[in-house]
């Protein structure tokens, strides 16, 4: 009788021993030994974590044809919590292909958005492309999540970032006060300095965008109230001067995703709801299948040049005009939300596991993640507040 039995090895000792030894031979700058190591555990094993070290030696040695193949094949196994995007970005840099090199990076940041070099080179990249309110965005991440606030860099960085938001706010103070004379004129010439001294704040945007509301110049109005509206997308006034820009210029698609946006908002005004719900349905009854088609080209537009913030809204409003294309613009739409506040979930898991060892008693490990928590969050927000009171002396 032939006997059909088999019998593996386990080489899961030596498997350790030669991560262990090649890990030690890249920290000391032998990058070819130490692909000669992982290149034979592909023998035996096979991970995302094996094809980025074989990555990072192929980018070291400066041969990125097959490092951009191994970080790719890394993604491949895992698409979200992966460092190869960074040298990915980094590559595409190389060959200055800057949107795949922004998306890559975009990656990094929504998997790790307190990793400074990522914020840094997106800040960077989005500047020399002229795209300040996407610059000064992750300018600012840099600035929150920098560890060494005293090297030269950061110091730099810093106060020019600390004169352009004095010099933005001092215009912004100067338009409240040609508001309160109704001089809109005055008003909208100070906002618009204000807002290129500091594009990312709402205050600025809002305003600018109501002033020019005001004075029936509802392209240059739609500008700014969209960049207020990705700013704060709570915003019920900015909602509501959105819907009366997108009537007027006759975008009735646009006004119909900005009353769904604004439902959730006035659910205890009631007038107010039932007369939204009312034109929601009066517009309903115009579309076609093809609706939501103009939604999509613009989102595929933003989305190609690097315009999260913008590609984001405008695949939502697909998704409002026709729901069935949720199952196919799920996934990017929540990638496009990671790209943007990836801080949200981070602060939501650091809150429940920090709660779970609080209840346990473990108040070392709690404060770890209450820490994290704090750090990702904004300072005047409810999860921040939580957090810090959850932090115990040990």
């Amino acid at each position: 009788m032939v006997s059909s039995d088999f019998y593996i090895q386990d080489n899961s000792d030596l498997e350790e021993k030669t991560l262990e030894a090649a890990k030690k031979l890249y920290l000391n700058g032998k990058y070819a030994e130490a692909l000669k190591l992982y290149l034979g555990l592909l023998n035996t094993s096979i991970s995302y974590k094996l094809y980025y070290e074989i990555g990072r030696c192929y980018y070291k040695l400066n041969d990125f044809l097959p490092a951009e193949e191994y970080f790719k094949k890394s993604v491949a196994l895992e698409n979200f919590k992966n460092p190869s995007y960074l040298y990915l970005g980094n590559i595409y840099y190389k060959r200055n292909d800057i949107r795949n090199a922004i998306e890559n990076w975009a990656c990094a940041f929504a998997y790790k958005p307190d990793d400074e070099a990522v914020c840094l080179n997106l800040a960077t990249t989005y500047f020399s492309k002229g795209m300040n309110f996407q610059s000064v965005f992750y300018y600012d991440k840099y600035l929150k999540y920098a560890k060494d606030k005293n090297n030269q860099a950061y110091i730099s960085i810093k106060d020019s970032f600390d004169k352009y938001n004095d010099i933005g706010n001092n215009f912004i103070q100067k338009a409240r006060r040609a508001i309160s004379s109704k001089n809109n004129k005055s008003a909208i010439e100070f906002l618009t300095f204000g807002v290129k001294n500091i594009p990312i704040s709402f205050d600025a945007n809002h305003l600018l965008g109501q002033m020019y509301l005001e004075e029936n110049d509802y392209m240059h109005s739609l500008i700014y109230l969209k960049r207020a509206f990705a700013l704060d997308r709570n915003s019920l006034d900015v909602l509501q001067k959105l819907t009366t820009v997108y009537i007027n210029l006759g975008d009735y698609t646009a006004a119909y995703c900005a009353m769904r946006r604004l439902l959730p908002l006035i659910l205890n005004n009631q007038p107010e709801y039932l007369k939204t719900i009312k034109l929601i349905k009066s517009l309903e009854e115009t579309f076609d299948g093809y609706s939501y088609s103009g939604h999509r080209n613009w989102a595929e537009k933003y989305d190609s040049e690097n315009n999260y913030h913008m590609a984001l809204i405008e695949y939502e409003n697909c998704v409002i005009i026709k729901d069935n294309l949720n199952n196919e613009l799920k996934d990017r739409i929540e990638r496009l939300k990671s790209y943007i506040n990836p801080e949200e979930r981070i602060v939501r898991i650091c809150l429940e596991k920090g709660g779970q060892f609080y209840n346990d008693g473990d108040f070392k490990t709690s404060n770890k993640y209450f820490s994290k928590a704090m750090l990702m969050a904004n300072k005047n927000s409810i999860e921040y507040k939580l957090a810090k009171s959850r932090v115990v002396n040990v």
